[in-house]
């Protein structure tokens, strides 16, 4: 080989090799710009966009009539039970339903109300008087603002009209939950579930009690008392903890909270509020938990003795907790489809995101069928046996066949290995008819903890973080059960300073207490 050949042999080795560095240079810079451009359009979506995670194909709008009944999963519920139906309107294609408004709860008190005909027309024209045969009917709601009235109480006090020495008694003091406080139960009762569940922050409150009732109670004041009587309703957290762990079926989430006053912390450190759902049939708990560290400890403290199928996302908090084999792991498919969701959306063809956005399609329909015909479990069972495992066969094979066709450090990369890595607890849903395929439920409880906290914003201290999480618990727990947080919330802080046994924390538990139910008048057990 002559000189020339092996100088022009060295060039092409270099040019070679000096293409090969710019076609990796384009290839990052590529993935470098789609991913700020992924990021802008997340921005500007979450800036000015819809939050919605509705997705409809762009490449297949037009649903096939079967589909109108099929919801997607992250639709916002619709209060089809609110109305009844009256009747049916055929029209082409399609069979409207119209609704009937739904008539007030039986358990509102009526007051009857007279209207009488004017007295021209109590006379018939052959002159003897009408009498009243029957009455229309029409009920309307009427609303009376709360009175505040003050309850003395007068301890009597008994002697001996012969003036015997010793035989002086004072009747003892009724026990109240704060024995101190100048108000009673049913008003500390307002301040908890107006600050919970109507998410009114103390100072609202405070200008509240003053404007329209003219009575003050300072922000102080009913933040005080709201810690202070936590403590005394801690067993009944306890007791629904315990049904918790004792069931084979949970879920856990977390979201961030914020405390100004933690030792050893900057005010703006943020901490985390924990859900748990669970709890046999009947008695199920939705319990919140305030923690700020150690989120691993507290995780696995939490769930000790628990033994069975636990709902949640691949959170690294969460996953220690599936070394054991008395725990599985049952992850959450709507955290999967919401990587593709908003790439999907973005992107323009016919690409992986918007291929995977249609498996999740296909994989919801089967979850919604099986809740549009109130399916057991065994059937439900059934049903993801006969439909879903198949089709997650096939998503499994087009996963392993895409992935390596993408850019790992991509948008849709890192989608697609997220599902990859957890495919097999994604799948856990099909071995119990009782499972979900997400945790969208204790989602829809991190929610109300969520809107709540963008109005109070913080807790002051870790003692009113940790009252927070213990009302917002009982309230929740409530109204899973049908009961109306205030009536409930007046009987237990009545009772709960006579408890002295387990079996009387037992009985205010929501599904023990005899109450009414929501939107009716207060029964006492």
């Amino acid at each position: 080989m002559t000189e020339i050949e092996q100088a022009l042999l060295k060039q092409v080795a270099s040019l070679t090799q000096e293409r090969d560095l710019l076609q990796a240079q384009v290839e990052q810079s590529r993935e470098a710009y789609d991913q700020l451009m992924f990021k802008m359009k997340e921005m500007l979506r979450h800036r000015f966009g819809s939050k919605s995670e509705r997705y409809i194909d762009p490449d297949n709008p037009q649903q096939s009539f079967d589909d109108l009944f099929d919801d997607d999963p992250q639709d916002e519920a619709q209060d089809l039970e609110e109305d009844s139906v009256n009747d049916v309107v055929d029209i082409n294609a399609y069979r409207r339903r119209k609704k009937a408004k739904k008539a007030f709860s039986d358990h509102l008190p009526r007051k009857e109300i007279i209207v009488p005909v004017s007295d021209h027309d109590k006379t018939c024209t052959c002159g003897c008087q009408k009498k009243v045969i029957r009455h229309e009917r029409h009920e309307r709601l009427h609303y009376v603002p709360p009175v505040f009235e003050v309850h003395v109480e007068l301890r009597e006090v008994v002697a001996c009209i012969r003036g015997c020495a010793g035989q002086m008694a004072t009747a003892e003091k009724p026990k109240h939950i704060l024995p101190k406080a100048r108000f009673t139960e049913s008003v500390l009762a307002h301040i908890i579930v107006s600050k919970i569940d109507d998410r009114q922050p103390f100072y609202h409150l405070e200008k509240q009690f003053e404007k329209r009732s003219g009575v003050t109670f300072s922000r102080q004041t009913m933040a005080k008392s709201a810690i202070d009587c936590a403590e005394e309703l801690q067993p009944l957290f306890n007791l629904m903890k315990d049904h918790i762990i004792g069931y084979d079926i949970g879920a856990l989430d977390a979201t961030t909270f914020q405390v100004l006053n933690e030792p050893g912390r900057l005010p703006t450190t943020k901490s985390y509020a924990y859900c748990f759902r669970g709890g046999p049939p009947g008695k199920e708990s939705i319990l919140y938990e305030y923690n700020c560290e150690s989120h691993k400890t507290f995780v696995r403290d939490w769930f000790e003795g628990f033994s069975g199928y636990l709902h949640c996302d691949a959170d690294p908090f969460f996953k220690f907790l599936f070394e054991s084999d008395s725990i599985q792991a049952s992850f959450c498919s709507a955290h999967s489809r919401r990587k593709y969701e908003p790439i999907a959306k973005a992107a323009s063809g016919n690409g992986i995101a918007k291929q995977a956005m249609r498996y999740y399609r296909k994989l919801y329909r089967i979850e919604n069928r099986a809740k549009r015909e109130e399916m057991s479990a065994e059937q439900r069972y059934a049903l993801r046996q006969e439909h879903s495992a198949p089709l997650l066969k096939e998503i499994k094979q087009w996963l392993d066949q895409v992935y390596p066709t993408v850019l790992p450090k991509s948008p849709v990369g890192k989608a697609l290995f997220y599902t990859i890595k957890n495919w097999d607890e994604f799948c856990t849903f099909l071995k119990d008819g009782r499972l979900e395929i997400d945790n969208n439920l204790t989602e829809q409880e991190i929610k109300p903890f969520v809107i709540a906290r963008k109005n109070f914003m913080f807790s002051q201290s870790v003692a009113g973080a940790k009252a927070l999480c213990l009302h917002f618990s009982l309230i929740r727990t409530a109204k899973k059960h049908d009961l109306d947080p205030y009536h409930y919330y007046t009987e237990i802080l009545k009772r709960i300073p006579h408890c002295e046994s387990v079996a009387d924390y037992e009985a205010l538990l929501p599904w023990n207490i005899e109450l009414v139910k929501v939107g009716c008048v207060e029964k006492a057990a």
